[in-house]
């Protein structure tokens, strides 16, 4: 079924979750820019397509769309399977720890397991407490920067690239 085939029968952001979804699922693309299956891959499209942030109420599910707001997340959809870009530079969002970053193509998309380690702290490895300074080399969109002065507010936090785009997105 094509996409203006599909539309006129898709109501709620439900619909177009599960409807993109099964589009994610029926094309070849690579998971692994923050998310690891279509139904999450769907939510990271739809919701800021819609202005909606994570977390949304599950009744909120249920709401009808615009027909102007089925087309624009349509297009959002068809040009993640056609154009093979991440979601993240598709929306211009990534969240890392818990924080939600602008970002576009000429950094990489958040993804480390350093996340966690910010969260934690570095513990048991640290005493939080000490920590005076934190130098991120090699910054990109500065989220471990900004994510680890979160984490070790007293301390002073460097974010450095060489990029030149890269620090106008950070």
């Amino acid at each position: 079924m094509s996409t203006a085939e599909a539309l006129p029968e898709l109501e709620t952001i439900a619909d177009l979750v599960r409807w993109a979804a099964s589009e994610f699922g029926a094309s070849d693309i690579f998971y692994g820019h923050g998310c690891d299956n279509a139904v999450d891959e769907a939510l990271a499209i739809v919701l800021p397509a819609l202005a909606l942030e994570p977390g949304l109420p599950s009744e909120l599910y249920a709401a009808k769309l615009l027909a102007s707001e089925k087309r624009r997340i349509a297009a959002l959809v068809r040009r993640r399977v056609s154009e093979r870009i991440p979601a993240a530079y598709i929306t211009n969002r990534a969240w890392f720890a818990n924080l939600e970053f602008f970002i576009d193509e000429r950094v990489l998309v958040p993804r480390s397991p350093i996340a966690e380690l910010i969260q934690a702290r570095f513990s048991p490895w640290i005493m939080p407490e000490q920590v005076e300074r934190v130098l991120e080399l090699g910054t990109g969109s500065g989220c471990i920067a900004i994510a680890s002065a979160f984490a070790f507010p007293d301390s002073e936090v460097d974010a450095v690239d060489i990029s030149k785009g890269a620090l106008e997105v950070a």
